[in-house]
């Protein structure tokens, strides 16, 4: 009976040690080569996309100019710094100037002309009028004097012949108030038609003075905002023609006013929205990140290598923009969806082990355990943890596996 007991009780070890061994057999095979602890932190969905660097709208001028003539001086070369208003080039003006100095001949005549006139058709005007008013004063005197003759040849003092020649004395002092009257308004409408014509002809030639003076100022070719000289594409000596297109000599560019425009795959466009905050990098400087927020979203798609794509344009500020340079390529992550101060895995703990994801932790007895926990937000590098973890465990995120292990946990 005592013998049948302790066979009974070494059969029962054996068979507990056997369950012990097919419920770490899971893990066999399994070791660990790096831990990292579950912590608090952010969480951040994100896009990653390309982007190029472009300067904005009005950042970048190429100088024309509208003169025709040779270049009589190039003052500026390539990454000199030009500010607003600065002269850049000046051509050969010469023929204008000449030009011009004959529009200031002919300006300065018709206000000769126009002061002549403002001086003495005025002196005209007011002798023309006492010519009027001396003819009113004859004509009535010449009235009164008639009156009078009639009362003298009432009382047979004078004869009629004499009141006939003081009523045609009358009669014609009175039409010379008509004459006079008519010179002075003739005199007025002249002076009003003259003084008319000398102002035009004061304005016109003021007019194509100014005209002069503006071809004058094409000659001298300034920049019209502040950066940095990027191309200079005539030299002193050569002759420019400017016809239909502006011929072009220099441009400017405005480092500080840069934007970036990121292409979204039509697969991401629909979680992309204007405001969301964009982190990029680029290759001149590996070991910094830029930010900015997405400013707006083209409506039209671009189509390259046979990909769609939507531009969303991003504004750098100009602190930033200092470093950059147009046409850098970026590597950018949009921030779709961020989360502060949770639970977080690091992403390089989750393996695939019988067609699902699990994950290992590393016991304090240097054991191993296997779990599958709940994830929420998905990150980049790290994902939210709803349940089955606990802040301060240990996770793999590096394992070796043996063979066999592979091979069971292969598809």
């Amino acid at each position: 009976m005592k013998k049948l007991i302790i066979a009974l009780i070494l059969l029962a070890l054996a068979g507990g040690g056997f369950f012990w061994w097919k419920a770490s057999d899971k893990n066999d095979g399994v070791r660990i080569l790096s831990t990292e602890k579950i912590e608090h932190g952010p969480v951040s969905k994100v896009l990653e996309e390309t982007g190029i660097i472009k300067s904005q709208v009005g950042g970048i001028v190429k100088i024309g100019a509208r003169s025709t003539g040779t270049i009589d001086r190039m003052l500026v070369k390539v990454g000199d710094r030009v500010e607003a208003g600065q002269l850049v080039a000046r051509i050969d003006n010469r023929e204008l100037v000449a030009q011009a100095n004959e529009a200031r001949a002919r300006l300065a005549s018709a206000r000769a002309e126009r002061d002549r006139i403002a001086k003495v058709y005025p002196l005209r005007i007011a002798e023309a009028q006492a010519a009027l008013d001396l003819a009113e004063a004859r004509a009535a005197y010449s009235r009164n004097n008639y009156l009078r003759q009639q009362s003298l040849v009432a009382e047979r003092v004078i004869s009629t012949d004499e009141l006939e020649k003081a009523r045609q004395q009358a009669d014609i002092d009175t039409s010379q108030i008509r004459v006079n009257r008519s010179a002075l308004e003739r005199e007025q409408e002249d002076f009003v038609q003259e003084f008319s014509k000398a102002k035009l002809a004061v304005e016109q030639s003021a007019a194509a003075l100014s005209a002069l003076e503006i071809r004058i100022s094409y000659t001298n070719v300034k920049s019209p905002l502040a950066g940095t000289v990027s191309q200079v594409t005539a030299q002193e000596g050569e002759t420019i023609v400017a016809g239909l297109q502006v011929a072009n000599l220099v441009t400017v560019l405005d480092p500080t006013r840069l934007e970036m425009w990121i292409y979204v795959d039509e697969t991401d466009v629909g979680l992309a929205r204007s405001g969301q905050p964009v982190e990029f990098k680029v290759d001149a400087y590996p070991g910094r990140t830029f930010d900015g927020a997405i400013a707006t979203i083209y409506p039209e798609p671009e189509i390259r290598d046979n990909i769609v794509y939507y531009r969303a344009l991003v504004e750098i500020d100009p602190e930033q923009a200092e470093l950059l340079r147009p046409e850098m390529t970026t590597q950018v992550q949009i921030v779709v969806e961020k989360l502060e101060n949770v639970l977080r895995l690091p992403n390089a703990a989750l393996k695939w082990v019988d067609g699902k994801q699990v994950v290992f932790l590393q016991r304090a007895d240097g054991g191993i355990d296997q779990t599958s926990p709940k994830l929420g937000l998905a990150g980049l590098t790290h994902s939210e943890v709803l349940e089955g973890l606990t802040e301060g465990d240990n996770v793999a995120t590096q394992v070796e596996l043996s063979q066999q292990t592979e091979k069971k946990n292969k598809p």
